[in-house]
């Protein structure tokens, strides 16, 4: 009886340690982290919705790789965190109401917010609130830091003609003759008299 009861322990120790290891074998990454700028990660599923957020804009992603995206996030990135850096606020309420504004329109063109949760794979409305929230205040930071690097920018005409004097001949774009007919016709108003010496 003890003999019996050593070998069916060895048995299923090793049943399921085979299957503990088969198990392990078959891992499956959920996210992985693409670039780190100042204080943020920018994560895999960071491009993946950046890819859903264009498409729900209705852009044409068929040109876009997941390098550029990549790019756009960091560069992003980069301007938030300068953008806290150099203590540039936000108010909340003018989020929040930027955010109830993108759920309207999400609603409207998905149908019901069941449906808008489900496209942007979150569990209640509460989180995707959050969601939102969180990537329209970075788009503000980052949008602001934007106007506060170029604000004190002057360009003269001078240098705008510098800049595109500089560009090769070979690398203009051709544009094709374009031409404006135009026709001037005046229809003189005869007098009633001369309508009645013609009928006569």
């Amino acid at each position: 009886m003890n003999r019996i009861s050593i070998t069916c322990l060895l048995f299923l120790s090793t049943f399921f340690s085979i299957n503990s290891l088969w198990a392990q074998s078959q891992r499956e990454k959920i996210d992985g982290v693409a670039a780190v700028v100042g204080d943020y990660l920018i994560l895999e599923t960071d491009i993946d919705r950046a890819l859903i957020e264009l498409r729900s804009q209705n852009v044409d992603t068929k040109g876009i790789t997941r390098c550029q995206l990549l790019g756009k996030l960091m560069e992003d990135k980069l301007y938030v965190s300068q953008a806290i850096q150099d203590s540039i606020k936000i108010s909340d309420t003018d989020i929040r109401d930027g955010v109830s504004r993108r759920i309207e329109f999400l609603v409207e063109q998905l149908g019901d917010m069941k449906k808008v949760v489900e496209f942007y794979h979150k569990d209640d409305e509460q989180s995707l609130r959050d969601e939102l929230f969180d990537i329209l205040r970075q788009n503000e930071l980052s949008s602001r830091m934007k106007a506060k690097i170029v604000e004190n920018i002057e360009v003269t005409p001078e240098e705008v003609k510098q800049f595109f004097n500089k560009i090769p001949q070979s690398e203009l774009p051709t544009i094709g003759t374009e031409l404006e007919i135009a026709q001037i016709v005046i229809e003189p108003k005869a007098p009633q008299s001369e309508v009645d010496k013609v009928i006569a």
